[in-house]
């Protein structure tokens, strides 16, 4: 009955076909990735070329062996899925499926086979690639120099014959690291004394206080102030506010620095006016006021005198305390751990300092100029963002790009160094870590720790994380290691019986 069926004959004919073609499969399966990578090892033609610091092109010809082994691997898989009219899956004759699937077939084994051959390529040669290779490709009438995904459809995988393609990639530097043992150091001897911790009770006190109107009295050094405000430039309308809110002190007003307004005001009564002058800067957001000299009236409506809480019983109570002496010893112990800190990082500047003057590195050419770019990118925006007028970036332009390429360019070397020494001493950083820093940034901000990772994984939060973390433990063990040397601090005043209140 099979031989008057077409549709059964065929499935009949290509399951007798397929049964030899399955007679020589080894009995043990191979992972068909380390299989293609072992047949690239063994035929993969590889030659290589300086194209700048850093920088190779590669030539890879892959054999036709290879391309034919991985076609017929993508074809076997195929077959067992591929849904053909008249057939059941798994029953269409092998050239009726290479027909109506070759396209498809040809994109996964071209893809496979680029990807996997320049991989091989780089091991071969002991290549460590900074990034992602860039590949050759003919678009139009010439040749361009794209980024994988936008190359591959210009690729062309041969019906026959081998395949060759070039690519360029940037090298990791060459780096040639200084003795990292028994760099010195110097650590400033600083203690905390009985001045400095009455000092930060003062602050912790302030952040309790508030601001209590003045009935009869007049301003005193950082008083707020109640006023009516004018500001006259010359030939321009006058800029008025009312129940402006100044203090007894240098600063700003409209953008305009007054270093002497206290002196101004001091000893000022409400309902009485202050006027004073100052300089309009060349970079104000009113080009109409630049470089003038503006007059400031100043009519007082009030006077407020922040006034702190005593420390007193009541005070400490609330602050948890049961007693001045227990809070003098806790605000001690949060100030000396601050001070290790700071002691810490400062010496850890300086063996970045002593690896960055010590250590032999070459950048990659085009990393140092996108890592410049960048950085004077993000520079401009914080420029913005802090209200400077574009003409006056763009008048600093050429010594901003100086400035900002030098401290790039120190960047980018230290994150190369250390790169390497971490690797040589087999430094690691476990998730654990990773997971204590952000449940500490969690609490620090009282945010939850699912919210703050999520957070940082959106962006390059967690990695930006990981590398500070690694770099601290790094710098840590070369700090072990260092020659420490002891110097004097910065001159303490003596302490007094009023310090100490």
């Amino acid at each position: 009955m099979a031989d008057d069926n077409p549709v059964l004959a065929g499935e009949q004919a290509a399951d007798d076909a397929h049964e030899h073609e399955h007679d020589h499969e080894p009995d043990v399966e191979q992972n068909p990735d380390e299989v293609l990578k072992e047949r690239l090892r063994a035929g993969l033609l590889v030659e290589t070329e300086d194209v700048g610091t850093l920088r190779k092109r590669l030539c890879i010809t892959v054999p036709a062996d290879v391309i034919q082994a991985e076609r017929d691997r993508e074809y076997s898989e195929l077959y067992k899925e591929a849904p053909v009219p008249g057939f059941r899956k798994g029953r269409a004759p092998r050239k009726l499926v290479e027909k109506r699937f070759a396209g498809e077939v040809g994109e996964k084994v071209q893809t496979r086979i680029v990807t996997t051959a320049y991989s091989v390529a780089a091991e071969m040669r002991e290549l460590k690639a900074l990034g992602d290779p860039q590949f050759w490709a003919r678009v139009g009438d010439g040749e361009q120099l794209l980024e994988f995904d936008k190359a591959l459809p210009h690729l062309k995988l041969p019906d026959d014959g081998p395949m060759s393609f070039r690519c360029e990639i940037e090298l990791w530097p060459r780096i040639t690291l200084p003795e990292l043992k028994g760099i010195r150091v110097e650590r400033p001897k600083v203690e905390i004394t009985e001045a400095d911790v009455s000092e930060q009770i003062r602050r912790i006190l302030s952040l309790r206080g508030e601001f209590t109107p003045v009935a009869d009295g007049r301003v005193e050094t950082d008083d707020m102030v109640i006023a009516d405000l004018t500001i006259a430039v010359e030939g321009q309308p006058p800029h008025s506010a009312e129940n402006a809110v100044l203090h007894a002190r240098g600063q700003r007003i409209e953008g305009i620095p007054i270093e002497n307004l206290g002196e101004a005001l001091l000893g000022a009564a409400a309902g009485e006016t202050r006027t004073i002058e100052a300089d309009v800067p060349n970079e104000h957001p009113r080009s109409e006021w630049r470089g003038q000299r503006a007059l400031f009236t100043i009519r007082i409506h009030e006077i407020k005198r922040f006034i702190a809480p005593p420390l007193d019983e009541p005070t400490l109570r609330s602050m948890g305390y049961e007693n001045e002496a227990e809070m003098r010893e806790t605000v001690r112990r949060f100030m000396e751990g601050d001070l290790n800190r700071t002691i810490r990082r400062a010496m850890h500047d300086q063996i970045r300092k002593h690896l960055l003057e010590k250590t032999q590195i070459d950048l990659p050419e085009d990393a140092s100029r996108r890592h410049i770019d960048r950085a004077v990118i993000r520079r401009i925006i914080e420029l913005r963002r802090d209200g400077v007028p574009q003409d006056e970036i763009d008048k600093h332009a050429d010594e901003l790009k100086a400035g900002v390429a030098s401290e790039a360019i120190n960047d980018m070397k230290l994150y190369f160094i250390l790169d390497e020494i971490t690797e040589n001493l087999k430094i690691s950083v476990s998730e654990e870590e990773l997971n204590d820093q952000i449940a500490l940034i969690a609490r620090r901000y009282n945010r939850r720790f699912d919210r703050v990772r999520d957070e940082l994984a959106a962006g390059d939060g967690l990695t930006a994380l990981y590398l500070e973390i690694r770099d601290e433990k790094c710098l840590d063990r070369l700090l072990k290691d260092a020659e420490i040397v002891e110097t004097a601090g910065p001159s303490q005043p003596e302490s007094t019986p009023a310090d100490a209140t």
